[in-house]
């Protein structure tokens, strides 16, 4: 059996394996999964490939610690800047803070369109985020409609597949051309506009 790469033990394994990812993020986020190549990300961060491979045994587990590690950073600014615990507001928080980080946005349209194969490695990762996503923001729906803040006949998994949808199409009309389009700030709009029904 192969062996496990090295894990970060020490305060410069774990800065190598942190300037690997923020290296892939960026030719990830440029290139594509398929067209940035691992020699590309080593050289960037003055490795060989094989230096790379000792931390991340493979392309695809690469990706996986760069959209995980994305994900992990805006969950932690959502819970240290948020004081409410309204699932769809801590949504458009973490639309907000993503959208200060051009690259990270692209990186994510880029391999959200590239894992509709179900071949790529983050396919079932996005299936099971966007499943926990519509979860969570149908019960901060359900919530809502029991406090007689959003219309008791919208079905609350419905609604949310329809933010997540909006945001995810804001985004990439964003990138697609139009730069000065504040994409959080027309989700709390809609949003808003969805809990009163009046836009």
């Amino acid at each position: 059996m192969e062996p496990p790469p090295a894990r970060a033990t020490t305060a410069k394994g774990q800065q190598t394996r942190d300037r690997i990812v923020a290296e892939a993020t960026r030719i990830f986020a440029r290139d594509g999964y398929r067209s940035g190549s691992l020699q590309r990300i080593a050289e960037a961060c003055g490795l060989t490939q094989q230096g790379l491979l000792h931390y991340f045994r493979s392309k695809a587990e690469l990706l996986l610690a760069v959209v995980e590690a994305r994900e992990a950073e805006t969950a932690a600014h959502v819970r240290a800047t948020t004081s409410h615990e309204d699932e769809l507001d801590a949504f458009i928080d973490g639309v907000r803070h993503n959208a200060k980080t051009p690259h990270l946005v692209e990186l994510m349209a880029v391999l959200s369109a590239e894992s509709t194969s179900p071949d790529h490695p983050t396919n079932q990762w996005f299936i099971d985020r966007y499943d926990r996503l519509v979860d969570r923001i149908a019960a901060g729906i359900a919530i809502e409609q029991s406090s007689g803040r959003w219309a008791p006949s919208a079905d609350p998994a419905t609604a949310a597949r329809l933010v997540v949808a909006i945001a995810d199409g804001l985004r990439l009309q964003r990138l697609l051309g139009h730069p000065e389009l504040d994409h959080p700030q027309i989700l709390a709009d809609t949003v808003s506009w969805l809990r009163t029904g009046t836009p």
